[in-house]
């Protein structure tokens, strides 16, 4: 069975399994592997040029997402993506964005807010140059050095867990007309909160930030 892959090159061999279950993970997110599409460790190991162990650790890590499942007789396949699966992490992804934002704003150093000011100025050039990717690559960054900021390893554990997801999910939000300005003025109001060391004020920018991205993400991916 023929998946496509490219080897995983020498220097990503540090770590192994992640890399396979990125690989994995985003074909299947990409639609690249449908739903019903069989994984057998055998093919994608020989594909990869690694052997079956990673390949194993990475198929049991996507049953752990839900993203495959072991199938009697036929052996694992993968799922599928529903538009309920999508609802369900944009809800979970609002709730953790709120919360590490309220906790970043007692403990968000000048240096930061100084960055992500920063990094809100080159999202709005990026945006007004057409550069979406771009802007996207920086966006993570934007909400990366709040997650460090509230110090709060759980929780930005949990947000890491969706990042694929989320990143993914953003690059459809930014195609809707008028949402990269939305997230300019939005990014401003979560810099304004955690100034003021404001954490409810916080709390309640990041929800409504979140919850704008999902509702546009929703519109441009289901818009039939």
């Amino acid at each position: 069975m023929a998946y496509h892959f490219s080897p995983i090159k020498l220097d990503d061999k540090g770590h192994i399994r992640d890399s396979v279950f990125a690989i994995l993970r985003n074909a299947i997110l990409d639609k690249k592997l449908e739903p019903g599409q069989r994984l057998v460790e055998r093919s994608i190991a020989e594909e990869l040029g690694i052997s079956r162990t990673p390949v194993r650790e990475a198929i049991h890590k996507l049953v752990l997402e839900r993203l495959v499942t072991h199938v009697p007789r036929k052996g694992v396949v993968v799922s599928g993506f529903t538009k309920a699966d999508i609802v369900e992490i944009l809800v979970i992804r609002t709730s953790l964005e709120a919360l590490i934002c309220s906790i970043a704003a007692a403990k968000i150093k000048p240096r930061e807010l100084k960055r992500l000011e920063s990094l809100a100025k080159q999202i709005s050039d990026e945006h007004e140059k057409g550069n979406l990717k771009k802007s996207n690559q920086l966006n993570d960054k934007f909400h990366e050095i709040i997650y460090r900021a509230a110090e709060s390893p759980r929780v930005h554990s949990f947000l890491n867990t969706l990042h694929e997801y989320i990143t993914k999910f953003t690059q459809v939000a930014y195609s809707k007309p008028g949402r990269p300005a939305e997230v300019c003025v939005e990014h401003k109001a979560i810099i304004e909160a955690l100034s003021k060391h404001d954490s409810s004020e916080a709390e309640a920018v990041a929800k409504k930030h979140a919850k704008n991205s999902s509702k546009a993400f929703l519109e441009m991916a289901y818009c039939d």
